[in-house]
């Protein structure tokens, strides 16, 4: 049986993109962010993680803003924006309403350590410049959003 390559051009594609689905929660004036602290590493992300097989972008973000803060959201049509990376692509959402109490909850609360911390925290736009924010180019979505401005064109 002739192979026809097909075995090397396989081993050859890059992996497969990892897909999340992140969401932009603000109240008075402050936006709701994860603080990662392990090892060598700081920095501030939206909540939000991998969108799972037969899941949408949105479904996602709600499902996982649940399971991560404990907060039920509705969210603005359509997503904020739309962010590549070298390893992933981000779907970002705006929530226009969200209801319940916020608490640390999924695997980030099951994986909390000493090496390995996980918080909860609310920024106003000041905070937000200090911060080593992940991915960069979320800011000035978030900015914009923060100060009042029209959101930039995903």
């Amino acid at each position: 049986m002739e192979d026809f390559g097909l075995n090397d051009s396989a081993a050859a594609l890059p992996p497969p993109r990892r897909q999340r689905a992140a969401i932009v929660i603000i109240e008075n004036g402050r936006v709701l962010m994860m603080r990662r602290v392990k090892p060598g590493k700081d920095y501030y992300a939206l909540p939000g993680g991998n969108i799972k097989k037969n899941e949408t972008p949105a479904i996602a973000c709600v499902r996982e803003t649940r399971e991560e803060t404990g907060l039920n959201v509705w969210l603005e049509a359509g997503p904020l924006c739309v962010l590549e990376s070298e390893s992933r692509t981000e779907h970002v959402f705006v929530a226009r309403e969200h209801r319940g109490m916020l608490r640390l909850g999924g695997p980030e609360l099951a994986k909390l350590s000493p090496d390995n911390h996980y918080e909860l925290a609310w920024l106003d736009a000041a905070e937000l410049r200090r911060v080593k924010l992940r991915p960069k180019s979320l800011l000035p979505y978030c900015l914009a959003l923060l100060e009042g401005g029209v959101p930039l064109p995903a």
